[in-house]
């Protein structure tokens, strides 16, 4: 399998390297496992005429299954590409700056390794090493294991726990964008991107056979990867309770392992609140609900982290900490209260009445709008400040009606026809940190 995005690249290579037979210059020279050599590319080198860089050509025997890595360093920007039969096997990521590649051999045989400039005007001198990989066999792994190994599909592997704890499965690679899940006893659990491009899973496991799956993101899996399970000693204070009370100023930290953390929240009089999820484990997601409320986000926090920022009447809610894809891992929650400013939006909004407010940073302000009778009605949120408006229209708690850019450019309209009643008006930006003044208002049509 190519890795994505390296279509066009790989043909141009394909190409100029194909051309470049041994009339066209020095034969190969061998090389060896456990080798190292130094080169440079030079003026002097054979040109890739498809993309003008400047390549040398290494030639090498492996044996069916064998695991070896190529790495390059030095001043030279790299590529590596490695053909088989004028065929081409793997090339290294242009995206990251060192320059490796690791590979398992599909049989016996002679492979031809080009070392490159990565672009028409990459030149200078390098260092080239080959060392083998030790790769994982297939068999059962326990607690405190460590495995290397090589893959272009989806690995599954087994994991055997003797005894209830919470551990800790990470996934970490150079190469590609990991995918981790973990199943077995009724768990269902899979991480992406808990520190960069790896993944980490933590969780309470009880004793059992469980299933580890390595994977790349949207199953595009193809070089090294490291693995790891380890018994997790958890930070003091950390709770593993399913529900609990957030109180304000005071941070929660907890374990979620898949399924919604829910907690109460007080609010005593009218506030301000800010909601914070924050995680370097899990892609964090928040809901509030409660006294005519119902608000979800997911990045607004920053990063992978969650935020919701609303005025709240008094009354009791419950907040609900979850993950973006059924993710486990550790997250701190936190609420703050402050007092609602003068200009701030929110409360009534009377029909024919518009209004002119400001919009917080992350925040959702919500209105509370009559309909006297039956007929059709126009809603529209505007603004000059440069806010990507967004509206949704809610009755008994379930949305009626939603809309992002209707009134032109960034500004938002619903054009309902609606039943006499109360609803819910929600005014925010579809940019979560997007904050400035705006009208809103609403009339019949």
């Amino acid at each position: 399998m190519i890795r994505k995005g390296l279509a066009l690249a790989v043909g141009i290579s394909l190409s100029g390297f194909a051309g470049m037979s041994a009339a066209a210059g020095p034969a190969p020279a061998s090389l060896a496992v456990g080798q190292q050599v130094r080169g440079e590319i030079t003026t002097a080198d054979a040109l890739n005429w498809r993309d003008g860089t400047r390549s040398k050509l290494y030639s090498i025997s492996l044996t069916p299954g064998q695991g070896v890595e190529f790495a390059v360093d030095g001043p030279l920007r790299a590529q590596l590409t490695l053909f088989s039969d004028n065929q081409l096997l793997q090339t290294s990521s242009s995206e990251r700056e060192a320059t490796s590649m690791s590979v398992r051999a599909p049989e016996a045989g002679r492979y031809l390794l080009a070392v490159s400039g990565r672009d028409a005007s990459s030149y200078g001198p390098y260092t080239l090493r080959v060392s083998p990989l030790v790769l994982y066999d297939g068999s059962e792994i326990h607690a405190g294991a460590t495995i290397t190994d090589w893959a272009d599909s989806a690995r599954r592997i087994p994991l055997v726990i003797e005894r209830d704890a919470v551990y800790a499965v990470r996934m970490d690679s150079e190469e590609f964008d990991t995918l981790l899940k973990l199943e077995g006893n009724g768990v269902s659990l899979s991480n992406d991107d808990a520190e960069g491009s790896n993944s980490l899973v933590t969780a309470r496991l009880a004793p059992g056979r469980y299933t580890v799956i390595a994977d790349g993101y949207g199953g595009s899996i193809q070089g090294q990867y490291r693995l790891a399970v380890s018994e997790r000693q958890l930070p003091a204070g950390v709770t593993l309770a399913s529900d609990g009370v957030l109180q304000p100023g005071t941070d929660v930290t907890a374990l979620h392992q898949g399924a919604q953390v829910a907690y109460r929240l007080q609010v005593p009089s009218r506030q301000l609140a800010t909601v914070t999820m924050r995680s370097s484990e899990l892609d964090s997601m928040l809901a509030l609900e409660g006294e005519t409320v119902l608000l979800h986000d997911d990045d607004s926090g920053g990063g992978l982290d969650a935020r919701i920022v609303s005025v709240l009447e008094p009354g009791e809610y419950s907040v609900r900490a979850s993950s973006y894809n059924d993710g486990a891992g550790l997250f701190t929650l936190s609420a703050e209260f402050a007092d609602v400013p003068d200009d701030i939006g929110g409360g009534t909004l009377a029909i024919g009445q518009p209004r002119d407010a400001r919009l917080m940073a992350g925040a959702t302000d919500r209105y509370s709008v009559r309909i006297p009778r039956n007929g059709s009605y126009r809603i529209e949120m505007q603004s000059a400040d440069g806010i990507d408006s967004h509206l949704r229209l809610l009755r008994d708690g379930e949305p009626v009606a939603q809309d992002d850019d209707s009134g032109g450019g960034l500004d938002a309209r619903i054009d309902e026809t609606l039943q006499a009643g109360d609803y819910i008006l929600e005014a925010s930006s579809v940019v979560g940190r997007s904050e400035g003044r705006y009208r809103i208002g609403i009339q019949r049509r």
